[in-house]
Formats: C-alpha cells, structure tokens, sequence
C-alpha cells in the first residue's frame, strides 16, 4: 500500500510518502538514504556527502540529490523542513528516543547550522496513539505524568503529546500530526499488535 502526504505540506516539489510493502516508485538521480535504526538520541547533519546504514536515528540534509528514508512499526515517524527549502529531514522516534533527547539534540542541530527554528515545520506521521501505548512504571518515570492517562490500574502513554510539547517548548509551532494509529490500523505494520517483523517505510524527498 501507498500513502502520499504530500499535499498536506503546501511546500512545492516536497514530498512525504509511505509504503507498507516497500514498492515505491523509482525516481531517477536521487539516492535514497536509510538509516541502522538504533532507538537512540543520535542525529546527523549533512550539506554533502551523506552515508548510508548509519547507526543512528535522525538524518537532516540540505541535499536535494537524497531521498531520506525511516522505518517504523509503531514508533513516531517525524519529517522536519522548512518552507524556505533550506533543508529536510526525518527521526525516528519511540520512548526511549525521547527519553534520551533525540528531539532536543534535532533542534540542537537546526540552531548549530544557524536555522530559525520559527521555521521549522514538524509532520508526525502514522504511530501508535496513546489508548494503545501501554506502559510500565518503569518507563513512565522518564516523563511528565500530563502525557498519560490511567485506565483500569493500567498506564497508557501519549508519545505523539510529549514530542509536540518538546518542539513547542523550543519555539517550534509549525507542528501537523497526521494523527493516524497504525495498532488500530490493520493496513499498517504494529509490533504492538502481532509482533510482526514487517515494517511500513516512510521518505521525505524534493521532486527537482
């Protein structure tokens, strides 16, 4: 299945797309970037030459030639860019990610190249909402108890919440979440749901 988002950015020529079966279409002379998804705070940077199979869980470039790409399969997916076309980039982000400062340390590498965060835009797509993000003590300890909610003796986490006030409280407001659940969603790839080893494959790439 293919899911196109692009419309929802009104950013000319950028595109933000998913498949759940790994067929996209070829787009000649670009390169598609992916990255060894480690569930880490570690983000990268790039106006050039940009490596493949990193291990880390960010990429941000101000390379039009790449594609960026991210796998999920409840985790959050989270395209940055802005619409002055100055760079592009996506996180991937579960518990531990925000846990860790992986949004923080993105916004760190937005102030270091000297971009205004005023303009930076946030798409948050497909993810596990929180009626469904059951949670222990354990992990709970690492955020503020207003993003979750209790239910039958049982804590459920809104992942989708902390990571827009994490943004928000640095000044970025530009923040769509596309709001779509992928337990409830059989369409989509949940490890929380079947433990599946499959996952969906989100890019983020420029059309020129």
């Amino acid at each position: 299945m293919h899911i196109d988002y692009s419309n929802k950015l009104n950013i000319e020529n950028l595109n933000i797309v998913f498949t759940t079966d790994n067929n996209f279409p070829k787009i000649e002379n670009k390169r598609t970037i992916s990255m060894n998804q480690i569930h880490s705070n570690k983000i990268d940077y790039f106006r050039g030459e940009i490596k493949n199979n990193q291990s880390l869980d960010g990429l941000i470039t101000s390379n039009k030639k790449y594609i960026l790409e991210v796998s999920v399969a409840d985790c959050m997916p989270i395209f940055i860019f802005d619409k002055k076309i100055n760079y592009f980039g996506v996180i991937h982000v579960g518990w531990k990610g925000l846990a860790s400062g992986i949004i923080e340390n993105s916004i760190a590498q937005l102030r270091n190249n000297k971009f205004s965060l005023k303009e930076v835009n946030v798409f948050i797509g497909p993810s596990i909402s929180q009626k469904n993000f059951e949670v222990k003590n354990d992990v709970m300890a690492f955020f503020n108890e207003k993003f979750s909610i209790v239910k039958n003796k049982k804590i459920f986490l809104s992942l989708q919440g902390i990571a827009i006030d994490k943004f928000s409280a640095n000044g970025v407001k530009n923040i769509i979440n596309i709001d779509e659940c992928t337990y409830d969603n059989n369409d989509y790839h949940s490890f929380r749901r079947n433990k599946t080893n499959k996952r969906m494959k989100g890019r983020i790439f420029y059309n020129e």
